[in-house]
């Protein structure tokens, strides 16, 4: 709601509603300039959310794109990739308890 009038979720269907509105002002010369400008100024609107989308859309693209490009130009090839950090992949030390003393060295 803006004030005590209800508003929907987009441009559109805004501009339809205020277009409907207009279309109910008595058939005035006064109206009938006051409903030229403001039928003008939802036109340009419309028009103006139309290339904005545009822009958004193609930026978004572009950017996942990139993204998606750069992306499998510097991840490694399979034969490349290193192996995990995780403890299962290391090799045990050969000798050394699980404090990584020397197996066998006495301490107090």
């Amino acid at each position: 709601m803006v004030g005590d009038q209800q508003v929907y979720k987009t441009p559109s269907a805004n501009v339809v509603v205020a277009m409907a509105n207009l279309d109910r002002l008595p058939n005035t010369p006064e109206c009938q300039g006051v409903r030229s400008s403001i039928r003008a100024h939802l036109i340009a609107v419309m028009g103006q959310t139309a290339t904005l989308l545009k822009r958004v859309q193609a930026i978004s693209y572009t950017e996942v794109s990139f993204d998606q490009t750069h992306r499998s130009q510097t991840s490694p090839q399979p034969s490349e990739r290193h192996r995990s950090r995780s403890p299962n992949n290391h090799k045990k030390d050969v000798g050394r308890d699980n404090r990584g003393r020397d197996a066998g060295d006495y301490h107090e």
